[in-house]
């Protein structure tokens, strides 16, 4: 099996190295600084499951000869577009193209961008980051996958790569709801990137504060109203997972999109919080929680658009 990875980021930097490890075919298609990395010091990953360090086929755009089973994108939402034009010019005839973004806003552009060609869903759980340094750094003691076809049908192709990811030491599963995993995060994602952003802070340090933990669940509660109205709302089991984790005292839990402030860099902030609020206001739900953290970040993004402008 054959695997195009767009992105040799945390995600993309983690999987591909499981991959590598196992002897699968591997081909990573990345910018030229993060390619003159690779080529310098190998591909190096630091994780509590595992370090890996090894040489691995980077290029700058896909190789004619490589024709991938699964093509993995594996960037932020921000560099979405530039990534499907490497998967159109690299994918074969009967490759599976498999985002692992987070939230859901994505399927609809590769639908559009690819209306015959089978997309997977997928999304992954644990922490990851890229350092300066060149390091995929894994910044929890778990990492799991999950992927699956968007009706659920059967897909041996995506059957094969959740084998062969796992025989890589992987915890993945395939999944017979894809979608409804995807929404699951999401909610997720959106109430706890929303609120470590707009406090700048941990969820423990958040839970300090005077009504800390009461402005997190009612944001939580709105993105849950959001679910509900499309039709993806996660059971309860999952919501008290949410509520527990979002509202554990002492938590030094901060989310990526804090990290990418905290560093400087651009935000998935539309593509999370901006979708969600898009999709309250389409079904007329009141959400105040949602509109604050997008000002919030769209703030802040404004400012990282004119610090860039002037350097």
């Amino acid at each position: 099996m054959r695997v195009l990875i767009v992105g040799a980021g945390g995600v993309g930097g983690y999987i591909g190295a499981r991959l590598v490890a196992a002897g699968m075919d591997v081909m990573f298609v990345v910018r030229e600084a993060r390619r003159a990395q690779l080529a310098a010091h190998g591909l190096v990953v630091e994780s509590p499951l595992g370090n890996f360090s090894g040489a691995v086929a980077a290029v700058g755009s896909p190789s004619s000869g490589f024709s991938p089973d699964v093509a993995i994108v594996a960037c932020k939402a921000h560099a979405l577009d530039r990534a499907l034009d490497v998967v159109d010019a690299g994918r074969g005839p009967h490759t599976r193209i498999l985002p692992l973004l987070n939230g859901v806003a994505h399927l609809d552009v590769l639908r559009r961008r690819f209306p015959d060609v089978p997309v997977l869903g997928g999304l992954v759980h644990g922490a990851l980051t890229l350092r300066e340094d060149g390091v995929v750094a894994h910044l929890t003691p778990f990492f799991s996958a999950i992927v699956g076809t968007e009706t659920g049908a059967p897909d041996a192709v995506a059957e094969e790569f959740v084998r062969r990811l796992s025989a890589a030491h992987v915890d993945v599963r395939l999944s017979p709801d894809i979608r409804q995993d995807m929404w699951n995060k999401f909610v997720f994602l959106a109430t706890f990137a929303g609120i470590t952003c707009l406090m700048r802070a941990s969820i423990g340090t958040i839970m300090c504060a005077d009504g800390g933990e009461d402005i997190t669940l009612q944001l939580l509660d709105e993105c849950l109203a959001v679910s509900r109205a499309e039709g993806f709302a996660p059971d309860e089991a999952s919501m008290s997972s949410y509520r527990r984790v979002l509202t554990e005292p002492g938590s030094t839990f901060t989310s990526s999109m804090l990290r990418d402030i905290l560093s400087g860099h651009r935000t998935e902030a539309d593509h999370i919080v901006g979708d969600m609020l898009r999709r309250a206001r389409r079904h007329r739900i009141d959400t105040p929680m949602l509109k604050i953290a997008l000002a919030h970040l769209q703030c802040f993004e404004a400012t990282v658009r004119h610090n860039e402008r002037t350097l």
